[in-house]
């Protein structure tokens, strides 16, 4: 399969963590990381996860589309 064939895909590493809080709640934490471009970004929660995630991709696949052709 050659390069325009293939479908196009992202990758990203996700590091993740439970912080206590100072009311002795616990809250998962993050790091995003969009391996290509070595942005990161940090979030707080399961909730924020995807739309970091929704961003990235849809700046990174621009930027991609935008640089092609």
């Amino acid at each position: 399969m050659d390069e325009e064939q293939q479908p196009h895909s992202q990758l990203f590493t996700i590091r993740v963590w439970r912080e206590t809080e100072p009311d002795g709640q616990t809250q998962w934490r993050g790091k995003l990381r969009h391996v290509p471009s070595g942005e990161i970004r940090h979030f707080r929660g399961w909730a924020a996860l995807i739309p970091l995630m929704l961003d990235m991709l849809r700046r990174h696949d621009a930027q991609n589309f935008e640089g092609k052709g």
